[in-house]
């Protein structure tokens, strides 16, 4: 017969090895380590959205509709004079013969060349050269967008000032080099890079080398229908050149007929009358 001495202390230890396997599930350790992942996971998450806000604001806002994206003299008007008060208007140009249309209403953005002056300084080439980030808080403050070509300038410098002046929702890189590109690219990862392209086998180089970072592609005016279809497929922006719109109406015309999301152009308010239909 079973000594009735011996049960008290095997239910004691049936109790004491289920406590001990419940606490090995759930140790302090255990929950520690947890809530580390836990804690990894959400910031990752939480970065790609952040990373991934930035650039689709930006692009929210370019397909909202066709941005005309002033360039040449109609862009460094814009640009803040020194002591010189600065105004809220719209892009300043050269007086159209066919009568300015009201674009009030359409997006805003500027072309603008970076390169550095005699002193190492970031500035817009101009013939009144304007440092890079006086014209990008006179951009932010007009709400504009701004497309900046990079002239043997590093992208990280360029990034540098683009972050001070809180214009990474309302820039876009021009590379013109496979070299430039990648800088840019590795530089922020929130900004969206412009590659130009000629042909096909270009679009298809660009989309290598921007993998799943948000690009877009230049293309020149005289593209095919054929470029601008693929890059429409496959890029996230499509901008373009535009001919003088007074002189080349009719290929102005075809560009229009093309899918493209920013038209750059010497005379921006010739081409708002030909959208207005004048």
């Amino acid at each position: 017969m079973p000594d009735p001495s011996l049960n008290g202390t095997y239910e004691r230890g049936l109790e004491h090895a289920g406590q001990t396997g419940r606490r090995s599930v759930l140790t302090p350790r255990c929950r520690r380590n947890g809530l580390v992942a836990l804690a990894i996971i959400v910031g990752v998450g939480g970065g790609m959205l952040w990373r991934d806000s930035h650039a689709d604001a930006l692009l929210t806002r370019i397909h909202h509709g066709l941005v005309i994206c002033a360039s040449g003299k109609a862009a460094t008007q814009t640009l803040p004079v020194a002591n010189a008060p600065e105004t809220n208007s719209f892009i300043p140009t050269v007086p159209s013969q066919a009568g300015n249309a009201d674009s009030s209403d359409l997006p805003s953005m500027v072309s603008l060349a970076v390169t550095r002056n005699t002193a190492g300084e970031l500035v817009v080439s101009t013939d009144r050269p304007v440092l890079l980030s006086d014209a990008l808080a006179s951009s932010r403050k007009r709400h504009e967008l701004v497309m900046l070509s990079l002239h043997d300038v590093p992208a990280a410098a360029v990034v540098r000032s683009i972050r001070t002046n809180h214009m990474r929702k309302q820039a876009v890189l021009i590379a013109d080099t496979t070299i430039a590109a990648q800088e840019a690219l590795e530089a922020d990862r929130a900004i969206i890079v412009a590659f130009p392209v000629k042909s096909v086998a270009d679009e298809r180089k660009a989309k290598q080398i921007a993998g799943r970072h948000p690009y877009a592609l230049y293309l020149p005016a005289n593209a095919s229908s054929m470029l601008f279809q693929a890059a429409h497929r496959e890029a996230d922006a499509v901008i373009a050149n535009s001919p003088d719109p007074l002189t080349n109406r009719k290929a102005t015309q075809q560009l229009l007929n093309e899918p493209v999301d920013i038209v750059v152009t010497d005379y921006p308010d010739r081409f708002a009358d030909i959208l207005d239909g004048t």
